[in-house]
């Protein structure tokens, strides 16, 4: 019997023996498929990005652009050999200090990093909702059985995100003309005044928007404008929020605008400040409509009629993978258009749309073409964004270095690069996290 044990122990060994090298030889084949990419990935994307990593703790710039050895310059900068392969000097994260806390307001000009992150994500997320709701409603629309011509207006509603984004805003900018632009001489036929300057009016038309922050004259009131935001929208990524999200808003801000108005700034002349500047008593007060001159309208606008139709592509493919008879279904249930639109059509649409307005957050957190070739982030630099500060720094911007003369901060330009990157992937977990964009079906 003991035998008889053992032969049988054995012979289910061998089967999850075999099992095994038969997985491990496999994983060896994937290896070997995937290591050409790989090598290619190291060479042209994780070198690169290694490499400007280690700019962004010195002081490069075009003056350390020719070397012999790019490694042995990264090492000449660490061990301070930096004339034998003209390495630059290490300068910690001083770069990274300067950009968070205004010193590189001395070198790059109307830069404030807080104003432009919050300038930045309100861009985003402005033009994200209007892409996903124009997107899906006109698919929607267009899904309607019985609508004549849907094809015809399905490509041709493309033509705007099918444009090379230079030639579109290009064109918006000679619309917006203060003096022979489109908009204007339209307005002009109508009998409406047509003088509007679009791009070069400073004041905002809507200052009034809020929240309004009150903090002392020595602190940096859009970083506390930015810590506004972020508190208020923090509440909602938990489920007992967002099912009572409209009482739960209304108190809410209203306990934030009292503190951030009335109760922050004695707290903080508590701390002091400089020198007999708390002792003044002078204050600071921004508004979040202050942040957004008339420019940023007329880029809203442009922007959100270039990204619209990728929305509804998307939603468009969604649309026609959903059954009829879940919508038979709903009716025979007694459910209204609205509530087939929520309970089918919403929940059904989502797993292709999540991804798609990650991708669609993404390029309109960096869209370079519509704000520097429609307003070049004016007027007075109110209109940049993170990524035309990040290329002002690299070919518009140079800095004074005695015995050597103007050269460009690379150096900042790379920390720059990187604290863009941080906020975005921080922004896409973040949302990836609460979507389960990511996540199987099954899971």
């Amino acid at each position: 019997m003991a035998t008889t044990g053992l032969t049988r122990e054995r012979a289910s060994a061998k089967p999850s023996s075999r099992a095994h090298e038969q997985q491990a030889r496999m994983a060896r084949t994937a290896y070997l498929y995937i290591l050409p990419a790989a090598i290619v990935m190291a060479l042209i994307t994780f070198w690169p990005l290694l490499y400007q990593l280690w700019m962004s703790f010195t002081n490069y710039s075009n003056r350390n652009l020719r070397t012999d050895n790019l490694l042995l310059q990264m090492v000449g900068a660490f061990t301070g050999n930096t004339a034998a392969y003209n390495s630059p000097d290490m300068v910690g994260l001083a770069n990274y200090a300067n950009i968070l806390f205004g010193g590189l307001a001395q070198v790059l000009s109307g830069f404030d990093f807080w104003r432009i992150l919050t300038f930045n994500l309100v861009w985003t997320f402005v033009n994200l909702i209007f892409h996903v709701a124009i997107g899906v409603g006109v698919a929607v629309l267009l899904n309607q059985e019985g609508f004549k011509f849907k094809r015809f207006y399905r490509a041709f509603y493309i033509i705007p995100w099918a444009m090379p984004a230079l030639v579109s805003a290009m064109i918006w900018r000679n619309m917006y003309d203060d003096q022979s632009g489109a908009l204007n001489q339209l307005l002009r036929a109508l009998g409406l005044p047509g003088g509007t300057r679009w791009l070069l009016q400073v004041e905002p038309p809507f200052p009034w928007i809020p929240p309004i922050i009150q903090v002392p004259a020595w602190t940096n009131p859009f970083f506390f404008l930015f810590l506004f935001l972020l508190l208020f929208i923090i509440p909602y990524f938990f489920r007992w929020v967002r099912e009572r999200w409209l009482i739960f808003t209304i108190i809410w801000a209203i306990a934030l605008e009292i503190i951030f108005f009335f109760l922050l700034t004695p707290i903080l002349n508590l701390f002091g400040g400089p020198a007999g500047n708390a002792a003044t008593g002078a204050t600071s007060v921004v508004t979040l409509g202050g942040l957004f001159p008339l420019s940023f309208f007329a880029v809203l606008i442009a922007n959100i009629w270039l990204g619209w139709p990728f929305m509804m592509a998307v939603a468009t493919g969604a649309l026609q993978s959903i059954p009829k008879d879940m919508y038979e279904a709903a009716e025979i249930d007694g459910a209204t258009s609205w509530q087939s639109f929520w309970n089918v059509t919403v929940p059904l649409i989502r797993p292709a749309m999540i991804p798609a307005i990650i991708i669609g957050m993404t390029m309109t957190f960096n869209q370079f073409s519509v704000i520097y070739f429609i307003s070049a982030g004016g007027p007075l630099h109110s209109t940049e964004i993170l990524v035309t500060q990040a290329y002002r720094l690299v070919n518009e911007v140079t800095i004074n270095v005695p015995g050597v003369g103007n050269v460009r901060p690379y150096g900042y330009a790379a920390a720059f690069a990187y604290i863009v990157f941080a906020v975005l992937a921080t922004i896409t977990l973040i949302t990836n996290r609460i979507t389960r964009a990511t996540q199987s079906a099954a899971d």
